[in-house]
C-alpha cells in the first residue's frame, strides 16, 4: 500500500508522525511511505523580479526547514522506507495531485482539531483534501 503523509512542519504533522510510528505494523511496516510538503508558492510579482535560481533555493531552503526534521523523526523510529515530494503551490491541491500521481491508497494528515464547524474543525487544507478526493484520508489530531 502507498501511504502520503503530509507535513508541514507544525505540532499537527508531528502528532501524525507519532501515530504512524506507534502503528507502524499498520501503516508502515511493508508499505511506501511517500512524505510531501508544500511550500507556500511565491506570488507572481515578486518571481518575476528574481532570478529562477533565487527562487529555486528560497523553496529547497525553505522545504528543508521541514523535512530534514522529518528525516531524523524517521530514523529515529527506523522508518526506512519512504520518499519525499517537495513541491510549491496551493497546499491542498500539491497534495491532492502527489496522491493521485503516486497512486497513494491512503492520505495521512495531522489536524487542527477544534472548532465547530468544517474549517475550524479541520483546518482549509484538510477539508479541500477530504472534499476533492476518492482516496481514503486518515486525520490526526
Amino acid at each position: 500500500m502507498k501511504i502520503l503523509i503530509a507535513v508541514d512542519g507544525s505540532p499537527h504533522t508531528q502528532k501524525a508522525l507519532d501515530y504512524l510510528a506507534a502503528h507502524r505494523s499498520m501503516f508502515v511496516d511493508g508499505h511506501e511511505l511517500i512524505v510531501v510538503h508544500v511550500c507556500p508558492g511565491l506570488p507572481g510579482h515578486v518571481v518575476r523580479h528574481l532570478n529562477k535560481d533565487v527562487v529555486t533555493d528560497y523553496y529547497a531552503e525553505e522545504s528543508a526547514k521541514v523535512i530534514e526534521p522529518v528525516k531524523a523523526f524517521l530514523v529515529r523510529h527506523d522508518i526506512a522506507s519512504y520518499r519525499v515530494d517537495q513541491r510549491h503551490g496551493h497546499a491542498a491541491e500539491e497534495i491532492l495531485k502527489t496522491a493521485t500521481s503516486s497512486g497513494a491508497e491512503l492520505i495521512v494528515m495531522g489536524t487542527h482539531g477544534h472548532g465547530i464547524f468544517g474549517r475550524a474543525l479541520m483546518g482549509s487544507v484538510a477539508t479541500k483534501v477530504i472534499s476533492e478526493t476518492d482516496i481514503s484520508v486518515l486525520l490526526v489530531q
